[in-house]
């Protein structure tokens, strides 16, 4: 039996032929399973936290829990991975950037923001930061995927205005990187700290951090970013 067909259900649902329960439901129960990891971590801590609970509070039975996850780690994981593509759903939300290159960073570089330093963002953050030494297989595993994951949808942004030829860059995803770490660097390790800038010095480094970003990478030949630049 594969990954995809271990049933994460052990009351009542929705079953199809054979009496096993339909994907849909399958995949609904799967997300129960990792909202309510997620949610109990966060509430209680890790010590706190037991597969018992996880089990009990989102109706799947052990035995399906640990035929995929093998390990309250593995779930943890999993769990963030999934509050991680729910992130970056959100951030495809920008499918036409607007002509204007300056109006289309800044609109990104919000939304980034945005979902960078809510409290559940950085409740998660604190959390693999403080378990980390305990799970280094799995620091292993974040530190080479979720990068990759978290600034795809940032290149591929970005690489619409290199195509325009407005913007140039060798690579989109250290362009996506640098972006990123313009936007959200300083600000999320204050908040991390338990410290926020005022909202109007919080959009002054969003707009620097914008200004940087483009005038490192726009095309030399682009006069809509040169004239932007000077009227500002």
């Amino acid at each position: 039996m594969t990954e995809e067909e271990i049933p994460l259900e052990s009351g009542q649902f929705r079953r199809g032929p054979g009496g096993r329960p339909t994907r849909l439901e399958a995949e609904r129960r799967h997300r129960e399973l990792l909202d309510t990891t997620k949610r109990l971590l966060l509430e209680r801590g890790w010590e706190a936290t037991s597969i018992d609970e996880i089990s009990r509070q989102s109706g799947v039975a052990k035995r399906f829990l640990y035929a995929r996850y093998p390990d309250k780690s593995a779930l943890f994981f999993a769990a963030v991975a999934q509050f991680r593509d729910e992130q970056i759903g959100a951030l495809g939300t920008l499918v036409e950037p607007p002509d204007d290159v300056e109006e289309g960073l800044h609109a990104l570089a919000t939304q980034l923001f945005d979902l960078a330093m809510r409290e559940e963002t950085l409740a998660i953050i604190r959390l693999f930061l403080a378990e980390a030494p305990r799970m280094r297989d799995f620091a292993k595993l974040f530190a080479e995927s979720f990068p990759r994951r978290g600034l795809t949808g940032i290149g591929r942004f970005l690489s619409i205005y290199a195509e325009r030829g407005i913007l140039r860059f060798p690579d989109p995803q250290f362009a996506a990187e640098h972006f990123a770490m313009l936007v959200i660097g300083v600000p999320q390790r204050l908040a991390l700290l338990g410290y926020r800038d005022a909202p109007d010095q919080e959009a002054r480094r969003t707009h620097a951090a914008v200004r940087l970003f483009l005038d490192g990478c726009r095309s030399r030949g682009d006069a809509r970013a040169g004239d932007s630049s000077e009227k500002r």
